[in-house]
């Protein structure tokens, strides 16, 4: 019996080559720290049906209710080079597991261990509303996007506010984020709308 897809899945990277002649997988996180994907116990797989699947060499854009979402158990997962291997419950051969290569590895949200004091989720940050010490609204957290240095937030200013696109970005860093409150959905940056 197939496990009810949770409402919550937060894609955290992508499966590549077959590992090994034993069923293992190479995943490619999308974070450079994939503490998640090594301490979760349960990865949800989404991919195409093979009947949607695009010619070679075509990229295929689907639709998230085309895609099919499998519950594993994850068995083993540890880290190697720039990449995790993992050994997904009934993978147990080469062929198999090449089956999975392009599809995307999701985890529950409410199965992310706790961050620690003064950190934070970057998924947890979207949709929070941020404001400046001044009080000024500049508009909620459309994504956030890791440029390397630093996490940058991209927020969608109020329709009002005269933005070119409609949208500022600011970097996640002490120096212009105050304070964040996952809880009440909200962050205090030192920024103005017209910078």
């Amino acid at each position: 019996m197939t496990a009810k897809k949770p409402d919550d899945l937060v894609e955290l990277g992508r499966i590549g080559e077959p590992y090994g002649l034993k069923g293992w997988v190479n995943v490619l996180p999308s974070s450079e720290d994939p503490v998640v994907l090594l301490k979760a116990r349960e990865w949800w797989v989404s991919r195409l049906p093979a009947a949607s699947e695009g010619a070679v060499g075509r990229v295929v854009r689907p639709r998230p209710d085309q895609l099919i979402f499998e519950s594993f158990r994850v068995l083993q997962v540890k880290t190697h080079a720039d990449r995790l291997v993992a050994h997904l419950e009934g993978v147990e051969h080469r062929e198999l597991a090449a089956t999975f290569k392009g599809s995307r590895v999701h985890v529950s949200r409410s199965r992310f261990p706790a961050p620690a004091d003064g950190e934070y989720y970057l998924v947890d940050l979207v949709g929070c509303l941020v404001s400046n010490p001044q009080g000024d609204e500049l508009g909620l957290v459309s994504q956030v996007v890791d440029h390397g240095a630093h996490p940058i937030l991209v927020v969608k200013t109020p329709s009002q506010a005269e933005v070119p696109g409609g949208e500022c970005l600011i970097p996640f860093v002490e120096a212009h984020v105050l304070d964040v409150n996952v809880v009440a959905r909200r962050i205090v940056a030192d920024w103005q709308l017209d910078y």
